[in-house]
């Protein structure tokens, strides 16, 4: 199947370089209105046959678009726009809200038009390649409030089923004010069973476990959101948002090993967090331009329990447990001045500041003979994070010519970081940083974008402090030396519109990587996360939907999303070239749908595969990887009752989970110690998608 949807690629490609470039010839389910950024039009009317219930369903039914959620939601700080998806022209500037989730809540007839554009031809820093803005009707909801609905169920072998997976929100005005209130949860009922076989470094089967797993979350999320347009032309947006996070994670294991009779083992983890949030926005005209301030506060409380307890029929019972809660906190400020000069330049000034903490409390314990937790000192019962953050860019973007647009963003970025664990120290960090951006249109249906950047990333506070995996009996010693790793990186992407055969994009992606973080030796008896020495990352991706129509095949088409990568890195402790720890190296997505003309009815099938390299610790080798492909197939109909239905049988092919590990007896360049293999089948399942709006 991998290489089939490999030669479908190539198919797509040859499609595409043969597609006629007639400047009379519209694409398919396109209004002629191209926006004034020289895009493409996407009305209501041409998502028609597909009955969308939600802005989200007509987004994803663009050919060759796919969103992009970004980052903002897990890095500290607001930054420049990553989420490739504007609503009326503006990014999204709510972290915990990422671009499907602001689209879902949107209903279907609130939508006036879609534009895709390039990112370069905007005036909002950060975006590159394809950009949909999501333009809504003016005043649609000053009649009433719309509700909009989703409920995905799932039923699954051995598992409880889930019932609470889904979301309701409703919108409309009060007075001026437009409010948005949802209630979204986010649940899941998971697991898997197999074997696992553990050999002696000899590789002579030792034993195996018959394991069953189970992974049940919920994370129930209540948000408000206000917004107000003023006679006088300002803007106000106010976002509060709180979330329950209710996790119950269980393996159970059980062997008869040599020795010791019957051996089994239970591994639970438990979080119950919380974490609220409170943000907003106000723009106003300022001079010849427009200023806007964002604010945000967030907090987050994470206690969680892992405990790990083996009962022998001889030797009788041990175990550990690793306990740690986690109070984080984010205060964000944000300027943004904007305006254009003459000849049609547009310039933008913004200003960053952000004071970010993590408190962590520690606890290891073992087991007595008496079935009680002793505490016992390891080392990391307690590290604290301090980061003061500033920011400063300056952008300016401009057509060069009529089918050319460039966009430059120059900035600096200063921390204070200080850690209270092992290690700690507080140091000072000043990181230029910019993007230079264009789109260049070449032909009426090909265009070339090309970026050139210096990016700053962010350091995961949690690697300042110490960890212990009881499961495994291993651990990470806290790292407070670790230096936020930076990607010079440059892209040149080719978008062809096809007409009537769709639409295709390919993208070949460098970047010289200082500071990576992986696994590295902190002492000679101690590992821990840390930078590596200079890396090189390659990608090269392809996101095209071709339709079927033309040959036939009416209401069909087929879309996929198939990427390639190598970052290559020097191993910490051999000093070789490898591929980096838990790295992607391929990913194949291929989806066909079928929307039957002159019915409600429609159906279609997928096809996933992903695979990740081994996470290298300096004693360990593990992988972590699915047995085969993911195959989906669904069948739908668009109009039960005012709702759209859906169902979906999944995992047809019957992929498995598995993970490898070989432990040494000292580093990995030395003897096994052992070594064991893992497969579980969680089997096919089905799940129900409810959509629709009252």
């Amino acid at each position: 199947m991998r290489a089939i949807a490999w030669k479908l690629s190539v198919g797509i490609a040859a499609v595409w370089a043969s597609a006629p470039a007639l400047a009379n010839e519209e694409p398919v389910a396109a209004d002629s209105a191209a926006p004034a950024t020289g895009g493409q039009r996407y009305t209501p009317a041409d998502f028609t046959r597909f009955a969308p219930r939600t802005a989200l369903d007509m987004v994803e039914k663009v050919p060759g678009f796919a969103i992009v959620t970004g980052t903002n939601g897990g890095d500290r700080g607001l930054g420049q726009a990553t989420q490739n998806v504007l609503i009326n022209g503006e990014r999204i500037a709510n972290k915990s809200t990422d671009a499907r989730s602001a689209l879902q809540r949107i209903a279907a007839p609130q939508v006036a038009y879609i534009d895709i554009v390039d990112g370069a031809s905007l005036n909002v820093p950060g975006l590159t390649g394809q950009v949909a803005n999501v333009v809504l009707v003016a005043g649609v909801a000053a009649g009433g409030f719309r509700t909009t609905i989703r409920w995905q169920p799932e039923w699954r072998p051995r598992l409880e089923n889930n019932w609470l997976n889904g979301e309701i929100s409703t919108t409309g005005k009060v007075s001026d004010t437009q409010v948005t209130l949802s209630l979204k949860n986010e649940a899941n009922r998971q697991g898997h069973w197999g074997p696992e076989q553990r050999f002696d470094g000899n590789g002579t089967l030792s034993f195996v476990r018959d394991e069953f797993a189970s992974y049940y979350g919920d994370r129930p999320r209540l948000a408000l959101a206000l917004a107000r347009t003023t006679p006088g032309g300002d803007k106000w947006n106010v976002n509060l948002g709180g979330q329950l996070q209710l996790i119950d994670q269980r393996v159970r294991g059980t062997s008869v090993q040599p020795g010791a009779g019957r051996v089994d083992e239970n591994f639970r983890f438990t979080e119950d967090e919380f974490n609220y949030d409170i943000g907003g926005d106000y723009e106003l005209g300022l001079g010849k331009g427009r200023l806007k301030l964002i604010g945000l506060y967030r907090f987050e409380h994470s206690p969680f329990v892992d405990t790990f307890i083996v009962d022998r029929t001889v030797g009788g019972r041990s175990g550990e447990r690793f306990k740690q809660t986690a109070d984080e906190s984010e205060s964000i400020l944000r300027g943004e001045y904007g305006w254009r000069s003459a000849g049609g330049t547009d310039w933008q000034v913004a200003l960053e500041g952000a004071y970010n903490i993590l408190d962590v409390d520690a606890e290891l314990a073992v087991l007595d003979p008496g079935g009680s937790f002793r505490p016992v000192l390891f080392g990391g019962e307690r590290t604290k994070v301090e980061e003061k953050r500033a920011e400063a860019s300056l952008t300016w973007g401009r057509a060069l010519a009529s089918n050319l647009t460039a966009q430059i963003n120059l900035g600096a970025e200063y921390s204070e970081l200080g850690s209270s664990g092992p290690g700690g120290l507080t140091r000072r960090f000043v990181r230029p940083k910019g993007k230079l951006a264009l789109a260049w249109k070449v032909a009426p249906r090909t265009t070339i974008n090309y970026q050139l950047q210096r990016r700053v990333d962010q350091l995961n506070f949690y690697d300042f402090a110490s960890s212990v995996d009881v499961a495994n009996g291993q651990g990470n010693d806290g790292n407070g030396l670790l230096v936020p790793p930076i990607l010079n990186r440059t892209e040149l992407e080719v978008v062809r519109d096809m007409g009537g055969w769709g639409n295709a994009s390919i993208a070949a992606a460098y970047a010289y990587a200082q500071d990576l973080v992986d696994q590295i030796q902190l002492s000679p008896t101690t590992e821990g996360r840390g930078n590596l020495p200079p890396a090189h990352l390659y990608r090269i991706s392809s996101k095209a939907t071709l339709l079927l129509d033309r040959l036939g095949w009416k209401g069909a088409r087929i879309n996929s999303d198939l990427t390639w990568r190598r970052n290559r890195v020097r191993d910490p402790l051999t000093g070789a070239w490898r591929n980096q720890s838990r790295g992607q190296e391929y990913l194949v997505d291929v989806s066909l749908r079928h929307d039957i003309p002159g019915s409600q009815l429609a159906w279609g099938a997928g096809y996933f595969d992903e695979r990740y390299s081994a996470n290298l610790r300096l004693g360990a080798i593990e992988e972590d990887y699915t047995d085969g492909a993911f195959v989906t197939a669904f069948v739908e109909h668009k109009d039960v009752a005012g709702f759209t239905v859906k169902l979906s049988y999944r995992n047809l092919a019957g992929m498995k989970d598995a993970f490898d590990r070989t432990v040494f007896v000292a580093r990995r360049d030395g003897p096994v110690a052992f070594s064991e293999s893992r497969l579980r089948r969680f089997g096919q399942y089905f799940q129900l998608t409810l959509t629709g709006t009252i």
